[in-house]
């Protein structure tokens, strides 16, 4: 009896460390060099946050735009939940960019409150600023995607929130500065290095160099095992 009552115990332990990481996000920083650059550019990489709450501190980032890399809720999420996350971002003052993941349309008010926060939802489209251009691919719209023209100003940004997706999109990557995913949550719980899918980081595919983000938030059981909820600073600069 008195291992079962100490089982229990560790069971217990380690459900509550699992849910610590699922709440306790990382900053991750990534330096990319881009050829031609003239001024550096930075912007704000925050991917699948789901049930999670955006910590206040994100508002202190000094970036030059924020992008919302799919799944920013899911069934669960009450509309609450999703005014308070688009609260603190808008605090950055800086414009915000939200390309669409597979959980985002089952939640009907979505677009309609991003659309009051000014949030600029590119579904197959391409944002042109002065700066910096950003492309979001959607194959999850009806028709499937419908890949944009190819933007001309640098440093030029594809988010695509499934990376799996670029093996069928390699000719048309190929030219982007820099290519964010998200998705795959590094696995979200993995046990001695193993897990329904790879860590995130830097990955290939083809051609192209994906940074794939382990994301915000969880999808079903609020709990991470040797992977981090995190968001991303990107920093580009030219390549000397």
């Amino acid at each position: 009896m008195k291992k079962f009552y100490i089982a229990i115990l560790v069971m217990i332990g380690v459900l509550r460390y699992m849910g610590r990481k699922a709440v306790t996000p990382l900053r991750r920083e990534e330096e990319v060099s881009v050829d031609g650059l003239e001024e550096p550019a930075s912007v704000l990489f925050i991917s699948d946050v789901h049930n999670n709450r955006i910590e206040e501190r994100v508002k202190k980032e000094r970036v030059d735009a924020v992008i919302i890399g799919g799944d920013f809720v899911d069934r669960r999420v009450s509309d609450a939940t999703m005014k308070q996350n688009l609260e603190t971002l808008s605090k950055l003052r800086k414009p915000i960019f939200f390309v669409p993941g597979n959980n985002d349309r089952e939640k009907q008010t979505l677009f309609e409150i991003l659309d009051k926060y000014g949030v600029t939802v590119l579904s197959n489209d391409t944002y042109t600023g002065e700066s910096f251009s950003i492309t979001g691919l959607d194959p999850y719209r009806p028709e499937g995607t419908i890949l944009p023209d190819k933007p001309s100003v640098k440093p030029s940004l594809l988010i695509v929130h499934d990376p799996f997706f670029m093996s069928e999109w390699q000719t048309y990557a190929n030219d982007f500065d820099l290519i964010l995913a998200g998705h795959t949550h590094g696995g979200q719980i993995r046990f001695m290095g193993y897990g329904l899918y790879q860590r995130g980081g830097w990955k290939t595919f083809g051609d192209c160099s994906v940074f794939v983000s382990e994301g915000y938030g969880t999808s079903l059981l609020p709990l991470r095992l040797e992977t981090h909820s995190e968001y991303h600073i990107f920093t580009m600069r030219t390549n000397l």
